[in-house]
């Protein structure tokens, strides 16, 4: 049965649920109490990140914390548990920022940013990853909470199970006309959709990748994060 999502709200996250009750803390109390300027008795929606969002009526105000009510709870699904979108940072530090917000968004909630041979900024920034995902949970109010893991080289990816789908200029295959099938063949598996930085993927990488299938996008060649957005987008309409 369709989900019927809820708009024109204002979502808070949450991590305290205790009794009938949530709390909230630091950004999330802020902007109810200084931003909205919400009292007792007023309405909040929080989500917990895991599926739920809770319907509340504000009990206190402390001086650092939110308390509310829980008077309605709805649980949703998560369509995409078994997809993992898998890229490497950007150079641009903005439009990778604005490719994991826009994935988001689309419902992605499974993210492994692995370093490439064509990367040029090193390491990871988890906190700061973490935050924009948060961000744009919520402003798209969606209820679960995205979750980050970083690898140091693409070789790592074959520790995890599941359908590996390289996107690539030079592939056989159209992800459009193959989408469908990968869902069907999937029974259940976590499938694996993989991008290369600025510059693709270099053939030693996609050859460390074991039992991959190389597809393309479109005819021309796209931005690295068109390229994953569209292909999220692609996804989300299965």
């Amino acid at each position: 049965m369709e989900q019927k999502y809820l708009s024109d709200i204002e979502l808070y996250f949450t991590s305290k649920i205790e009794n009938n009750f949530i709390e909230l803390f630091e950004d999330e109390f802020k902007h109810v109490t200084k931003v909205m300027r919400h009292t007792i008795g007023d309405t909040l929606n929080a989500t917990d990140g895991l599926g739920n969002i809770y319907k509340t009526i504000i009990s206190i105000i402390n001086k650092d914390s939110v308390i509310a009510s829980i008077v309605e709870t709805k649980k949703y699904e998560n369509r995409f548990s078994d997809i993992y979108f898998c890229f490497p940072r950007l150079k641009s530090v903005d439009r990778f920022e604005f490719e994991i917000e826009k994935l988001v968004e689309l419902g992605i909630t499974n993210f492994i940013i692995f370093h490439s041979e064509r990367t040029i900024p090193k390491g990871e920034k988890l906190e700061r990853w973490n935050k924009i995902a948060l961000s744009a949970m919520k402003q798209s109010l969606r209820t679960y909470l995205p979750k980050f893991e970083y690898l140091k080289s693409i070789e790592q990816i074959n520790r995890f199970e599941g359908k590996k789908i390289v996107l690539d200029q030079n592939g056989d295959t159209s992800l459009i006309n193959y989408v469908q099938k990968i869902k069907e063949q999937s029974e259940n598996k976590s499938i694996y959709f993989i991008f290369g930085p600025e510059g693709g993927l270099s053939k030693n990488e996609i050859g460390q990748i074991n039992n991959c299938q190389i597809l393309t996008l479109t005819p021309n060649r796209l931005r690295a994060e068109t390229a994953v957005i569209a292909t999220a987008t692609i996804v989300a309409l299965i």
